[in-house]
């Protein structure tokens, strides 16, 4: 199969990587499903990679809140019957409230559980049944290192990314029954618009998101034969600064 023969659902696309993701694989001619929660941002982002795409790209649209299981069922539902089939489900959530412990509301708490895992866990749970083993499926979650090294400033985002990432290495040796390959990709900082606030951070040695999307766009278009478990991607500068 041909990376332009595949289907890729690509959630969170009214963010940052999540757009910039949508547009790589646009470049590339590919079919594509753009989720998100907000259908006027969703159709904006929609016209936006529109623009950027290949003659051949063909881009459908499917609201769906990725933490609401009656919105993952129906979103799944529509999105299988766009094109016939995904062949590749791109899972980009992302949220972090940084902050001490004993300032942090269980609410937010429960949103960066819900936003980081509870979103894995159901679009897996609903997509996983839909694909046809003969012809196999793929998963890519996107992480960060933050699921890999304790930061004092977001305990909690960390803890989210870290059951991310065991949530994905469980099901990567679950799924090879049905023949769906399952990666992690994990940025390092990244240059996000309104992920990092007010706060003093150097965004001139960060990474940018369509640095990012070049490696999410790597993983998702490589042959079926080929599987890569967990990518870690790191500013260079900002690494060798350390």
């Amino acid at each position: 199969m041909n990376a332009t023969d595949k289907v890729y659902l690509v959630t969170g696309v009214t963010g940052g990587i999540g757009g910039a993701t949508a547009a790589w694989l646009a470049k590339q001619g590919n079919k594509l499903i753009l989720s998100g929660r907000n259908q006027a941002k969703l159709d904006e982002a929609a016209t936006k990679i529109a623009k950027v795409a290949a003659s051949q790209t063909q881009i459908k649209t499917v609201a769906m809140d990725v933490t609401d299981e009656d919105s993952v069922i129906a979103g799944m539902d529509k999105a299988f019957a766009a094109f016939g089939k995904v062949d590749c489900l791109i899972n980009i959530p992302g949220m972090s409230i940084p902050g001490k412990i004993a300032e942090t509301e269980l609410d937010s708490y429960r949103k960066m559980i819900d936003v980081n895992v509870t979103s894995v866990f159901l679009t897996a749970k609903h997509y996983v049944p839909k694909v046809d083993p003969e012809v196999g499926g793929q998963i890519i979650n996107i992480s960060s290192v933050a699921g890999k090294t304790a930061n004092p400033a977001a305990p909690i985002y960390c803890t989210a990314k870290a059951a991310m990432n065991m949530l994905s290495a469980g099901l990567a040796l679950q799924l090879k029954a049905n023949n769906i390959r399952v990666s992690i990709v994990s940025p390092g900082a990244t240059s996000t618009a309104g992920f990092w606030g007010d706060r003093p951070v150097p965004h001139d040695k960060f990474l940018k998101v369509d640095e990012v999307a070049l490696v999410i766009g790597f993983v998702a278009t490589l042959p079926q034969s080929i599987v890569l478990h967990d990518v870690v991607v790191e500013p260079w500068e900002f690494y060798r600064s350390k």
